[in-house]
């Protein structure tokens, strides 16, 4: 039996749609291809999933988000080095302005080193948890399920 990490970790992720591409961030770990994930991340406590979606996407791609309605919740496990940590996803429509150029913001996630626009439908393969092809459907369940990190 797998060794989880306790808490369960809550987290906020953005859905930005442009001409049938989504905004994600690109990014690489030593020894591994580069992949692809929504931005977003970790709830603080007193944040609400609001708030922490438009901080996230901020310091992530440099996006002063409008955040709209919840989308789809999945469930995403990733192995660490102690065990696997279990975090619950909350994926959010949002928009950005459209003078909106892709970029790093000034808060990256580590493993991070681009941000782009790229079709669900094309890169499929490259998305980190692999849902992309969900999200490109517009018939996806609200739960999406269980996913590797």
């Amino acid at each position: 039996m797998a060794s989880f990490l306790a808490p369960i970790r809550p987290t906020v992720r953005a859905v930005i749609f442009r001409e049938g591409k989504l905004l994600v961030q690109v990014k690489i770990k030593q020894g591994a291809p580069e992949y692809l994930t929504l931005p977003g991340g970790k709830q603080e406590p007193g944040e609400t999933m609001q708030s922490s979606l438009a901080r996230e996407c901020l310091e992530e791609v440099g996006a002063d988000v409008i955040v709209g309605r919840l989308l789809h919740v999945a469930e995403v496990f990733k192995p660490k080095d102690l065990g696997t940590r279990h975090q619950v996803e909350m994926l959010f429509a949002c928009e950005v302005g459209p003078d909106y150029t892709p970029r790093v913001g000034h808060h990256p996630d580590p493993s991070q080193i681009d941000t782009i626009w790229a079709s669900p439908l094309d890169h499929a393969d490259r998305f980190r948890p692999a849902f992309a092809l969900h999200l490109a459907s517009g018939d996806a369940p609200v739960y999406l399920g269980a996913f590797d990190g």
